[in-house]
């Protein structure tokens, strides 16, 4: 179901296609032309929004006005006076509306199976012809834009509550509604009417937008189709080197396809003049699982912490390892109805409460230790603290990279089945082609040099004139367009 509205978006809004680029044509041009005319701009980018996710799926976009109406309208009783007692249940009514619609179009499939597991479906609902039910992409992003929304006005009451236009323009904003980087509301309203022209926003713009190019229809489709799809696929011809390949593969894959996407879609946004946030920050360079959370999927991972771990109690109330599980266990459900994601936010709850653990119980030392004195060589030499960093590295980046087995596997049987071949190295079979471990070494280079490639960029920037530079960033993009496959894949977080 949800490749049907895949296969139509990409043939009229995908980022890449042909008709993407004629549309943000026209909207850039326009896009400044009325920015001056405080009156009309609004108007100009809600329909700009509307006709993106329209042209994608427009029986969907009742389902975005109902969304934003029902959160304004939140929006409106909170912000009237002082919090109220029944403030609280007018939120708890909207977040249980929103929340509703994410479950039913997520799950839907999922509890038919489960009723079909109870015999029901053979028994009383087998008398009823069940409808199909296509997932709206971008259902996720923008319903969790909107309850942000309503939830920050219910915790600052003395805030202006926006228009319910401007909350329509807020959560449908095109370069993020399918996607993210889930925005929040105090940071991309206020632009909506200040925003002005900016050369180097402009510059940095066109760099995110090869950026992500390169990414996704370069690098991503040849580690997909060179060694990702056929590990998954058929693990069994492959001997452990090659199924690490894949697993490696796959980490390179879901990193450059995500953050290709979201440079993007923070490019596109700079164009225009919005800066919706960074969303990747080199994430597998860390050396422990919370630092890979600070530095993947942002906006979701300060989303969960914001509205999710802190309501739950976070560090003050309650049980801290509690909280932290039981917020990673729902952003793995949050990406779908299987069993597999659910193992998955499991695994990683897990991993940040024993990684808190020792952290407390080193803090905790470090603090005893700092009065006291040590001679040169009581202390721990330079060379130990860059092992044990390494060897952090080493660690998180594996578990890292084996958890998203459970993410590109089609279930958990054949997750497990892929984990077992990576440590059986006695199995004959393929290995990898060279150039898949030159693309994951390079996946991780772009993490480590990514800031100074944009400054090498700057400064060539100032030794061309402008029409030269607009003709060589489309020769890159014919560049990039042709190293890549004839058809690109949608972008994976699509089905989430």
């Amino acid at each position: 179901m949800v490749q049907g509205f895949l296969g139509t978006l990409e043939r009229n809004m995908f980022f890449t296609s042909f008709e993407f680029a004629v549309f943000f044509g026209v909207v850039l041009f326009l896009n400044w032309r009325l920015k001056a005319f405080a009156g009309l701009y609004p108007f100009f980018l809600l329909a700009a929004n509307l006709v993106f996710y329209g042209l994608g799926a427009p029986r969907f976009l009742p389902l975005l006005f109902i969304v934003a109406l029902a959160n304004w309208l939140t929006t409106v009783v909170l912000c009237r006076g002082s919090r109220l007692v029944w403030h609280k249940y007018c939120l708890a009514l909207d977040v249980f509306f929103c929340l509703t619609c994410l479950c039913f179009f997520k799950y839907y499939e999922f509890g038919l199976d489960l009723l079909g597991c109870l015999g029901l479906t053979s028994g009383f609902l087998a008398h009823f012809e069940l409808p199909g039910v296509v997932y709206p992409i971008g259902l996720s992003f923008f319903t969790f834009q909107g309850l942000s929304l309503a939830v920050d006005c219910y915790r600052h009451p003395e805030r202006t509550p926006p228009d319910f236009l401007t909350t329509l323009i807020f959560i449908s904003f095109f370069p993020t509604v399918l996607s993210g980087p889930i925005q929040r509301a105090e940071h991309f309203i206020p632009q909506l009417y200040s925003s002005k022209y900016d050369p180097e926003n402009f510059n940095l713009g066109v760099i995110l937008i090869l950026s992500g190019l390169f990414k996704k229809v370069a690098l991503s489709s040849y580690v997909s189709e060179n060694i990702v799809r056929q590990v998954f696929q058929v693990p069994e011809v492959f001997a452990a080197p090659g199924i690490w390949a894949g697993i490696y593969g796959y980490s390179a894959q879901i990193y450059l396809d995500f953050s290709g996407y979201s440079d993007l879609a923070l490019g596109l946004a700079l164009l225009l003049g919005y800066n919706v946030g960074v969303n990747f920050d080199s994430p597998y360079l860390v050396t422990n699982l919370r630092d890979f959370w600070h530095r993947w999927h942002i906006s979701l991972s300060t989303w969960l912490r914001d509205y999710l771990y802190i309501p739950l109690g976070g560090n003050r109330r309650g049980s801290k390892a509690l909280n932290l599980f039981l917020t990673q266990l729902l952003g793995g459900l949050w990406h779908g109805a299987h069993f597999r994601y659910l193992v998955w936010g499991a695994l990683h709850g897990l991993g940040l409460v024993v990684y808190h653990f020792f952290y407390d119980h080193r803090q905790k030392v470090d603090r005893t230790m700092r009065g006291l004195s040590f001679k040169s060589w009581q202390k721990r030499p330079s060379r130990f603290i860059l092992w044990r960093k390494f060897l952090g590295f080493c660690l998180t980046f594996n578990f890292v990279s084996l958890g998203w087995v459970l993410f590109r596997a089609e279930n958990s049987a054949r997750a497990w089945e892929i984990v077992r071949a990576s440590v059986d190295f006695f199995h004959p079979g393929a290995g990898a082609p060279p150039l898949v471990w030159v693309v994951i070494a390079l996946t991780m280079f772009m993490q480590a040099t990514g800031v100074y490639i944009r400054e090498l960029f700057f400064k060539t920037q100032k030794y061309f004139s402008s029409p030269v530079l607009a003709g060589l960033c489309a020769l890159m993009v014919v560049m990039i367009l042709k190293l890549g496959p004839a058809g690109v894949l949608p972008f994976i977080y699509f089905q989430y």
